[in-house]
């Protein structure tokens, strides 16, 4: 049987509705905050964020010199001159892979005692290529991050220090941003946050790395983007999606001083 209404009322009162309604948009409006906070952080933040991992803590970052410096200029003058004139060059480019790494990483047998395992993975793991922000060097998950974690793992942290060396000389604005892959529950999967989550501790800790090398924190910039940019959706393929990218951006497409 339908409830009375008391006398003199005139129907439901719609305030209740309106409260309801209120809240529903702050929440809504938080999640939204929430989203950009995570995907496009300011310079200096680094310290502010604390993401627990799964299964323990957030490694902290490794520390290392401060003094940094390549042991081939020729090579380093080279690349920097290429990325000068980025914005001269079409959109996807094809560019000379080995000399890039070569440049990059420095990667000889007098210096790396595990000079082999390292030279297969950059020239599997690691490719190059422009696009309409920059330099684009993609780092497969695999050659950074355990599935699923974001403790950088211990044997390539030299390939890490390498960059940061190639981004001390270039004095160029750039991003570290980091991808997971939709296919696997293990990097989030379905649940979108878990997924942001992880990118972002993954581009948190590669940052706190090269800031402990000495780069300036006012030159970086963190992109957390999930599984929301995956490459290529064949389950096979997946753990492509799985990416750390270092973005240099062009002098036109950044409004950072170096």
């Amino acid at each position: 049987m339908a409830e009375r209404q008391a006398p003199g009322s005139d129907g439901p009162d719609p305030s209740g509705w309106m409260l309801t309604f209120s809240d529903m948009m702050t929440l809504l409006l938080t999640f939204f905050v929430m989203l950009i906070s995570i995907t496009s952080l300011e310079p200096g933040t680094l310290a502010e964020i604390d993401y627990p991992e799964q299964g323990g803590a957030l490694a902290p970052a490794r520390r290392g010199p401060g003094s940094l410096g390549f042991s081939n200029p020729s090579l380093v003058s080279a690349l920097a001159e290429l990325v000068g004139r980025l914005e001269d060059l079409p959109p996807n480019v094809n560019l000379d892979q080995d000399e890039i790494k070569a440049a990059i990483f420095r990667l000889e047998p007098s210096n790396d005692p595990d000079y082999q395992r390292l030279e297969r993975e950059v020239t599997d793991a690691v490719s190059v290529f422009r696009d309409d922000r920059g330099m684009v060097i993609r780092w497969d998950r695999a050659i950074v991050f355990p599935e699923g974690s974001a403790i950088i793992r211990e044997e390539n942290m030299v390939l890490l220090s390498r960059m940061a060396e190639l981004l001390a000389s270039l004095s160029l604005p750039f991003s570290v941003d980091s991808h997971t892959n939709p296919m696997s529950d293990l990097e989030g999967g379905a649940d979108a946050m878990a997924a942001f989550g992880l990118s972002t501790r993954r581009s948190k800790v590669v940052l706190e790395h090269f800031a402990a090398l000495g780069l300036q924190e006012s030159r970086m910039r963190l992109g957390s983007f999930g599984g929301s940019r995956p490459v290529t959706r064949e389950p096979s393929r997946g753990g492509e999606n799985s990416r750390l990218e270092i973005v240099i951006y062009t002098p036109a497409k950044s409004s950072w001083k170096g």
